[in-house]
């Protein structure tokens, strides 16, 4: 029973660091769009 508790929490510790290294998938580089709006001049 210890053992299988044991085994358990080493498994969700080593999947949460898995998890944390990785993210959440494929990050592609950021995209800067440019401001779009037009500043009248007086």
């Amino acid at each position: 029973m210890t053992k299988n508790f044991i085994h358990f929490f080493h498994v969700v510790i080593i999947a949460g660091i898995l998890l944390s290294v990785s993210g959440c998938g494929y990050k592609g580089d950021p995209v800067y769009v440019q401001d779009q709006t037009k500043e009248v001049k007086k």
